[in-house]
Formats: structure tokens, C-alpha cells, sequence
């Protein structure tokens, strides 16, 4: 690419790490009394109180000292080209160096040196009075802890919908903080302030000293070979900065509350700074000028950004479509469909950049198919955008005939846009253009073709009955490249773990990688696992034809750190193998009609057997009995809308890509870990940014579901207002690919329709048509185990259990005059039922008592119709 996207990612660097000095000086690694004295004298600000002389914002000193150790892991930064910064090789001035430039944010004097501490302030929302009492404060705060004691606050336990709703304002209102510790699953959620924030210096500075020696020693991962392009090895940076910055707060001092992780603050600035550096380069006023600009804020109106969104449409009718082959390959189909859904709209977002030449770091929010990316201001930007734009279409068209496409909407602003009294216009601006966006697909009312000028000379595809076939596969078989990838891409997901992005025309014959044959926006898409394989493409890095190359295998463990020397992107990847065990229950898989070999992706008919079970037979033999069935739960957050333009008192810039990027981590991240080590026998068919569509075993994935519901509560930091609502469909393996989604679709608008007390309360789940709110699943699953422990202790018929449901019919329908004799009408079912059963009159009192209460008391009288779900699960239990 050119030497400007490598300059643009040169000054992303530098702003990235501007605040490397905070995880520095925290940790307290060694160095010279005499060198931090100086650092101190050039990098600070420096205040008067009571006489004495002394700096503020230390931390501007330890970035200067620390960023060489960084910059030695970096592309060349000592003999290669600098720009814009100025070279040290050089024998003249270097107040422009990098270093320079990252480090005197607080006290800038060059352009370079104001465009960071600009793009810092923006990203911080700092009105031009807040920012001066923060620069000179003296470092006193209201939090009650210190910068090495204070741990991070969570945004969700601040979270309110309601009007006149009580905000927590004092320090200890706030009771959740975020452990300091690389991200992993785990890691993601929130503990109690008192497990988790030292009240003294030396543990909490150890903890820090951990978290800055492990960063250093992941850096070394990134391979050699990778340094020789900005942007690739910027990319991979990004996700190690992540990894061990995502619990750091930014801000610890003054009125300032520790709730903006450092990660997140980093990457707004690095976004803004490439912005704003591209923005004066090519519109910007002579260098004093533009100086006097900055410092004065006399140019905050002026619109030097424009936030590029795009949002992937079409998400449904793309990964549920037909065919005559569709349910024959249906797992592979669903797997490969919904990567695809991620991978185009990550391509459509790196398409962006590099046409911008801006680095990855500018991409503020990645999640379910949706980017937003911070760009300049510029004739040359806008009209790139718009050829993109038709680019774009002009793809999604030829390949998908307009099932799927990828809009963009594009909004200019102004430094000022950003702060706490403008930036919800800003937020409901950019939804509304979005929103435009959709309802303008393909540009329908310009240039786009109506009518498609498409031929089948080979019939139509056999995967997705609305795209004609290219190439016949067998005789009476034919398909889509595209739906060949699809194909392909679910074998993949089951043995790959890296993906990598390579130019259109670049040399793909490395051995051991499996590559797409549809070529993407002008890339080619291609897999590897084998590090070795990875590490042999060093020259097509060299070359820049490497573009990216992105980890997405999914964490094991929830405790796993998500490094592994490459750039990660959370794409659904996760599939259902057989295991060892699995060979040891082979028997309840018979009805699958299919072969089951370890390490094997499972099919659907596989995993409508899991939740089958042994029993005895009277003979003493034994057989596997439980209904063969698959569940298909969708599901997503309740009001998300709301909870971003309203749910925090002042929104900012840097607060909302943080929501966004912890909100979709519960379901990209967490969800596939969680599922590897409890519920393995899962498909995520997709789940990120806010929703989730989940195939798996008819029980065990209500479960899963109970479970989810149950973490995102804690997740959310117990706040009672965040939360999601759920829906099944329960259906035999074989069931039509897009009838599945349909049916959850109705049943999870069937859950946001939950009615309490006149109101739509949502936080509810689906199942058998009966909607129950999450508050009372649990009692729903006990009356489940104790129907099991009652038909176990007294034999209870078949008929007898059966016979409950038609008296809940009759006491939920309140307009039959009939309706409350259902209790006489099932107390004398129950003891005629007990005295003939039972035998021993002295059980007699006990079971009826038992049954009354369960049945009677707590599952008709108590749940009504809801009660239908644990008699539904017991029946589909026990067949044979």
C-alpha cells in the first residue's frame, strides 16, 4: 500500500500509546532517579501550591521512558522511513519525534504534538474548563483510592431506562469493579469492590507489575515477519493492547469516575489523531495557524470527521435460504453462511480503510456485522467513499442477486460533536442515518438494475434455489461458487483456526491452506492451523500481498487469554465434535443413520440424540429412551437502543465504543468458552454484538439458556434493567433450515410481548407458546425435577400426568363458567388415582399431600398455563 496509510499508522501508534505511561507507572518497572527527573521536566505540567514547585500528569514522563521498549518489537522506527515523525537518525531537531509527539499530550508545542493531545481530549469529552481543572489537578480524587488501588468501574451498573430513575453518584454507590487481569472469559465479568481493589499500595502495584511483564512477553509473539507493514503489525498490536489494557482505568484523578477502560480511551484517540492528522495534510491552515487553532479550540466547529457505519442487511434470508440439497448439509450450510455474514462485513470494513489508507485502529466498533470507522473530512475521502459505496453494491449484487449487501452511511463532525452537551444529537443523528442507509439498499432509486440479466444454463443451485448454478458437481447436482465457499468454510471453522487475507492477484501457493474460491471486495480469503504453515507466509508479508491475517479460534476454557500472537476477530466458529465419550454412548446415536468418528463435526441428527438417556427395561435390559428433537433458541438485548442513547447520563465517544465492545464479548467471547466447557454440544449459529441464534439438544439447551440468563445478570452487574428475552422452537432433526428461524423468531417476539401488570416487561423466554419471565424459570425447572422424582417415587401413569394438561386448559380459559372446577376435578383424579396405586395406606397422606402441592398448589394454580413446559419436557423425556 502507500507510504500514507504507513504514516497514517505510524501516528495511530503514537496516539494508541500515549497513555503508556499510566500502565507504567502503575507497575512500577525500574528506572533511573536521574532519567525520570528529567522526563519529568520535559513531559509534565508543572503547578505551584503552598510554595512548593511540583508536576502534575506523571504519567506523560513514563511513556517517554517506556515507548522505546514497545518501539523495539515495532517495524523499524530507527534506519526505515519516520514520517511524519521526525528520524532520530537525523542530525537535527527532533521535538517531532514519535516519542515526542505520544508523550507531550499534556503540553504539546507542534502540530503533531496538538493533534495527539486534541485527538485525546475529543476522546475523553473534555469541555475546554473540565480539561484545564483536570491538567492541573494535584492528583487528589473522591474515589477513595489511589491510582495504583483504583480498579475499574463498569458502565452497565450505571445503566438507567426509567425517568427520574436514582443515578449512584457517590463514591460508594458504586459497588462492582472489573479485576485487573488479561482478558479472558472469565475475566469479562465484574466482581464486587471488596474481592477485587487493594486498599494498599504493594498488592495492588503487583498486580499491575504482573499485567506489564506478561504484556511485554506477549509482544514477542507477533511474528518477525510482520513488522515489515504498518498496518498488519498495527492490527495485531491492537488486539495484544486490548488483551492487557481492558481492565486498566484511564482516569483515576480529580472528579473523574474510573469507568473508561484505557483500551478504549486509547483507541478513540488513535482514531481521532489519524483523522485529524490526514484532515490538516490535506485541508488544514498553515502549521502556526493550525497551532493557535488547537490551543484555542478555535476550529472545534469546524467538521474535520466523517463516521463511516456500515451495518450488514439481509442477515436472515442470507443464512437460512434454500435449496434441494439445503438440509442435507445443513450443519456445514449454517456454519459457513454465518461466517460469511461476519467475514463480508469485516471485509467490507478493511475495504473502507485501505481505500482511506487509514490503519485498523480506526475502526472503532466491530461487532454482528456492523463497523463504524473514524475517517477525515475530505473531498478525496468522500468521493472514495461513495465509489466504495457503489463498490460495494456492485458485489453484493453480482454474487448474492441483492440477498444480502452492506450499507454505509456517512455523517461529517466537528471536534465539538463530541462532547457531553452535543454528542447525543451526534448518537441520534448517526442512528437515523443508518437507518436511511437500510431503506436506500443498493441505490435502487439511481443506478442498481431492476431486473437481474441472469442465466442458468446449469439449472440453479442446489444449496440456495435463488442463484444460478456455474458448475455442475455430479449429474443431477449443481451450485454456486458462493455456496461452494459456504460449503467449504464449514469444513474449515472444524480444523482451522487462523484466517488470511490476501490481495486478490497475491501467490497463494503456500501448502496447507485452504483458500475461498469467490474472491471478496479484491481479496482472497484462505485458512490455515498449522503455526508452522502461518509462520511460512513471512514473504507474502514482506510483500504487503498479506492484508491480515486474524485468530478466531474459540477460547476452550473460560479462563483461557485470547492471544496467540495474531490480530483476533470474534467470528462465530464454534462446532459440536465427537468425543471420546461420545464413543462410549454410541447406542443413542442409532436413529442418526450416520457414522461417528472423534474429533468429527456433529450433525443435527447427532445432537437431537444428546439429551437421550438409559433405562431399564423390565426384562433388565436396558434401552435408550427421550424424545429425538432439536431446540433452535434466538434471542437478544431488551431496549439495547434505549440503553445507548439514554442509559448513561453523559455518553461519550469513548463510553459508547466500550459498551459496544463488552456487550458483544458476552456473546462472541464468553458465550462459545461457556459452551466449550458445560454445553459442547451447541452450534452458534451466530451470536455477537447484542442477539444470539443457538442450535443444540432440546434439554440441555434450555438449560444453556437458564445458564446464559443467569451470567448476563452478573455480567451486567446485577442491574435489573439490563437484560434479554429469549424464544424456542423446538422441532425434529430434518426440520426446513429457514422454518427453524422463523419459528424462534415468533417465539422471541412472542417474549418481548410478555404483559405484566399492563406493561411490556420483555426479560422473558419462549417455549411451547407459553411465555415466562426469567424471574420465574427457575421454579419452572424445579417443578420439572420434582414431576421426575414423583413419577419415579409412585409410578405415576402416563395418563395421569397426561390428564394435568387438560385441566390447565380449563383453569387458564377464565370465560368457561366451568373454569374453577379444575381443583375438584383433580383432587379426585389424584386420590382415586393414590388409593389405587398405593398400596401401603400409611403412604397414602404423604403422596397426596406431594402431588397436591406440586401439581395442584404450585404448577396449575401457580403457573397456569406456564405450567404446560415442565409436563411437555417430562413427556418428550420419556419416550422410548
Amino acid at each position: 500500500m502507500t507510504s500514507l496509510l504507513d504514516a497514517s499508522s505510524r501516528v495511530a501508534f503514537a496516539a494508541l500509546l500515549h497513555d503508556l505511561g499510566k500502565f507504567a507507572e502503575r507497575a512500577a518497572p525500574e528506572v533511573s532517579i536521574e532519567r525520570l527527573d528529567a522526563h519529568l521536566t520535559n513531559y509534565c505540567q508543572w503547578n505551584e501550591k503552598g510554595g512548593r514547585r511540583f508536576p502534575t500528569r506523571k504519567h506523560a514522563a513514563h511513556t517517554a521512558l517506556f515507548l522505546e521498549k514497545v518501539e523495539r518489537a515495532a517495524p523499524d522506527l530507527i534506519q526505515a522511513d519516520v514520517s511524519p515523525f521526525a528520524s532520530r537518525q537525523d542530525s537535527g531537531d527532533i521535538t517531532d519525534s514519535l516519542i515526542n509527539a505520544a508523550a507531550m499530550h499534556h503540553v504539546p508545542e507542534t502540530l503533531l504534538q496538538w493533534i495527539i493531545a486534541t485527538a485525546d481530549r475529543v476522546a475523553s469529552g473534555f469541555e475546554r474548563e473540565d480539561f484545564e481543572t483536570y491538567n492541573n489537578d494535584a492528583g487528589e480524587t473522591f474515589i477513595g483510592r489511589n491510582h495504583y488501588q483504583a480498579r475499574l468501574w463498569t458502565l452497565f451498573e450505571q445503566v438507567r431506562l426509567q425517568e427520574n430513575a436514582q443515578r449512584p453518584a457517590a463514591a460508594a454507590d458504586f459497588k462492582w469493579r472489573h479485576p485487573l487481569k488479561p482478558l479472558t472469559p472469565e475475566n469479562l465479568f465484574p466482581v464486587k469492590r471488596d474481592a477485587c481493589e487493594p486498599n494498599q499500595n504493594e498488592p495492588a502495584q503487583k498486580e499491575y507489575r504482573a499485567l506489564w511483564d506478561g504484556f511485554f512477553d506477549a509482544l514477542e509473539k507477533i511474528p518477525a515477519s510482520h513488522r515489515s507493514q504498518w498496518p498488519l503489525w498495527l492490527d495485531h498490536l491492537d488486539t495484544l493492547w486490548q488483551i492487557y489494557t481492558h481492565a486498566i482505568p484511564s482516569s483515576t484523578f480529580g472528579r473523574n469516575k474510573p469507568e473508561i477502560s484505557l483500551y478504549d480511551h486509547s483507541k478513540a484517540t488513535a482514531a481521532f489523531a489519524a483523522a485529524l492528522w490526514r484532515w490538516h495534510i490535506a485541508e488544514g491552515p498553515a502549521e502556526d495557524d493550525a497551532i493557535r487553532r488547537h490551543k484555542e479550540r478555535a476550529d472545534w466547529d469546524t467538521e474535520k470527521f466523517l463516521l463511516v457505519q456500515g451495518d450488514f442487511f439481509g442477515i436472515q434470508d442470507f443464512i437460512f435460504s434454500e435449496g434441494a440439497e439445503t438440509n442435507k448439509d445443513a450443519a456445514k450450510l449454517l456454519r459457513g453462511r454465518s461466517f460469511q455474514v461476519s467475514l463480508f462485513a469485516e471485509l467490507a470494513a478493511l475495504k473502507v480503510l485501505e481505500v482511506l489508507e487509514l490503519p485498523s485502529t480506526s475502526q472503532i466498533i466491530n461487532a454482528a456485522g456492523k463497523f463504524l470507522i473514524v475517517a477525515p473530512n475530505t473531498p478525496d475521502a468522500r468521493q472514495k467513499l461513495a465509489d466504495t459505496r457503489r463498490e460495494l453494491n456492485d458485489w453484493f449484487l453480482r454474487e448474492t442477486f441483492g440477498l444480502a449487501g452492506i450499507g454505509l452511511a456517512v455523517k461529517p463532525a466537528s471536534c465539538n460533536d463530541f462532547l457531553a452537551g452535543r454528542f447525543d444529537g451526534l448518537m441520534n443523528a448517526l442512528f437515523a442515518d443508518l437507518d436511511r442507509a437500510k431503506l436506500n439498499r443498493f441505490d435502487l432509486t439511481g443506478g442498481a438494475p431492476k431486473v437481474f440479466d441472469a442465466d442458468y444454463p446449469r439449472g440453479i443451485c442446489q444449496y440456495n434455489n435463488r442463484w444460478p448454478a456455474d458448475k455442475l458437481e455430479s449429474e443431477n447436482k449443481a451450485s454456486a461458487r458462493l455456496s461452494r465457499d459456504q460449503i467449504e468454510i464449514g469444513k474449515a471453522l472444524a480444523h482451522r483456526d487462523r484466517l488470511l487475507i490476501i490481495r486478490e492477484d497475491a501467490d497463494r501457493r503456500a501448502g496447507g491452506i485452504t483458500v475461498l474460491e469467490t474472491p471478496v471486495f479484491d481479496y482472497r480469503i484462505g485458512f490455515t492451523a498449522d503455526e508452522e504453515i502461518t509462520g511460512r507466509l513471512g514473504e507474502l508479508a514482506r510483500s504487503g500481498q498479506l492484508r491480515r491475517c486474524w485468530d478466531f479460534s474459540p477460547p476452550e476454557r473460560l479462563t483461557d487469554t485470547l492471544w496467540h500472537g495474531y490480530a483476533r476477530r470474534y467470528i462465530n466458529a464454534r462446532v459440536p465434535r465427537f468425543s471420546g465419550e461420545d464413543e462410549q454412548t454410541v447406542g443413542k446415536y442409532r436413529e442418526a443413520e450416520a457414522d461417528i468418528e472423534v474429533n468429527a463435526p456433529k450433525t443435527f441428527n447427532h445432537l437431537a440424540c444428546e439429551d437421550r438417556s438409559l433405562e431399564k427395561t423390565e426384562d433388565g435390559k436396558e434401552k435408550w429412551i427421550g424424545q429425538i428433537a432439536l431446540a433452535t433458541l434466538k434471542g437478544d438485548v431488551d431496549n439495547l437502543g434505549a440503553i445507548f442513547r439514554r442509559g448513561l447520563e453523559k455518553m461519550s465517544f469513548a463510553k459508547m465504543a466500550s459498551l459496544s465492545r463488552q456487550m458483544n464479548a458476552f456473546f462472541a467471547v464468553w458465550l462459545p468458552a461457556f459452551c466449550n466447557e458445560k454445553y459442547p454440544n451447541t452450534y452458534t449459529v451466530f451470536a455477537g454484538g447484542d442477539d444470539f441464534f443457538l442450535i443444540g439438544p432440546w434439554r440441555g439447551t434450555q438449560k444453556l439458556a437458564a445458564d446464559m440468563a443467569d451470567r448476563f445478570k452478573a455480567f451486567v452487574a446485577e442491574n435489573p434493567e439490563i437484560h434479554f428475552s429469549a424464544g424456542f422452537s423446538i422441532t425434529k432433526p430434518g426440520h426446513p433450515i429457514h422454518a427453524l428461524a422463523e419459528q424462534a423468531e415468533y417465539a422471541l417476539e412472542r417474549a418481548k410481548g410478555y404483559e405484566a401488570s399492563g406493561a411490556k416487561e420483555k426479560n422473558a423466554v419462549c417455549l411451547y407458546g407459553e411465555v415466562v419471565p426469567w424471574a420465574e424459570w427457575r421454579e419452572i425447572a424445579r417443578l420439572e425435577r420434582e414431576i421426575d422424582g414423583l413419577a419415579r417415587d409412585y409410578a405415576l401413569s402416563a395418563g395421569y400426568i397426561y390428564g394435568l394438561l387438560s385441566l390447565i386448559d380449563q383453569a387458564v380459559d377464565k370465560t368457561n363458567p366451568e373454569s374453577a372446577m379444575w381443583r375438584s376435578r383433580f383432587a379426585y383424579r389424584t386420590c382415586r388415582y393414590v388409593v389405587d396405586k398405593l398400596r401401603d395406606k400409611a403412604a397414602r397422606p404423604t403422596a397426596l399431600a406431594r402431588l397436591a402441592d406440586t401439581f395442584g398448589e404450585r404448577g396449575i394454580a401457580a403457573r397456569g398455563g406456564k405450567f404446560r413446559i415442565p409436563l411437555f419436557n417430562f413427556f418428550y423425556s420419556k419416550r422410548g
